[in-house]
């Protein structure tokens, strides 16, 4: 599948994002696009505007799409990874997910993978906001687990695995600012007070979000610093690996 043709979408229908994901998801209603949206924009993805219009003509200008498509051939290749569309459209600015600057964000699935993209977005980053969701997506097809069946646990693991291998493969430079948000006595406490008694949280329980997240009154981008920390701590990790490897393995290091 590889990377899909979005910049003609978006040259064409700017104004009509919920018709542009129709041709994504060609089974859905209009309601169901219209709650796909609302979920998409919690990510990063566009609302549209004459300011996204302009970063549009930008993105074209530096070709964010010949670029993907090469670093998608890079990785996939690299990892034996899975053949998944991706979907580029251009960043509102107030996604979920606290980079090295506010310019990207991404949301992947088992069976395709979106990148959210601001026009002042360097190579370096766009590789790894790409290697970050894309290990999502390797792992979610390798992991052999029901999704019905993932916990926090999973969640984190899953968050610490994928900036690892941005660590690895793109360097410490472009890691996520919520890598560095705490101090290890301050992810340790955290871990002990929030965590630690509710890592079999189910994904589809509300409670599961606030505390990945840190929504309040939790700490911020909670689940994902312990994630990231509980895998640092675990030592040095074949990345092939990374994408098998069960979340409890991690929690002997933290015993």
């Amino acid at each position: 599948m590889a990377v899909i043709n979005t910049r003609e979408w978006l040259e064409n229908d700017l104004a009509n994002p919920i018709e542009m994901l129709r041709k994504c998801e060609e089974t859905y209603t209009k309601t169901e696009l219209e709650q796909y949206y609302e979920y998409l924009k919690r990510f990063g993805m566009y609302t549209p505007s004459a300011k996204i219009r302009q970063d549009l003509d930008r993105l074209i200008d530096k070709d964010i799409w010949g670029k993907t498509k090469e670093i998608f051939s890079k990785y996939r290749a690299l990892w034996k990874g899975t053949d998944i569309p991706v979907y580029i459209f251009p960043y509102k600015g107030s996604g979920r997910l606290l980079r090295t600057k506010d310019n990207k964000s991404g949301l992947a699935f088992k069976d395709r993978l979106f990148l959210f993209i601001h026009s002042t977005i360097s190579d370096k980053e766009l590789e790894a906001v790409f290697v970050h969701e894309y290990h999502h997506v390797c792992r979610l097809n390798l992991l052999k687990k029901s999704p019905a069946k993932y916990t926090l646990l999973d969640s984190i693991i899953m968050e610490g695995l994928a900036e690892y291998a941005v660590s690895k493969h793109v360097g410490k430079d472009y890691l996520a600012k919520w890598t560095s948000l705490y101090e290890e006595s301050e992810i340790l406490n955290y871990y002990v007070r929030h965590l630690k008694q509710r890592l079999q949280t189910k994904r589809s329980d509300e409670l599961h979000d606030q505390l990945l997240l840190g929504m309040k009154p939790y700490p911020t981008m909670l689940g994902y610093c312990a994630g990231y920390y509980m895998v640092k701590k675990a030592g040095l990790i074949p990345i092939k690996k990374s994408f098998t490897i069960s979340s409890e393995v991690f929690l002997k290091k933290m015993e």
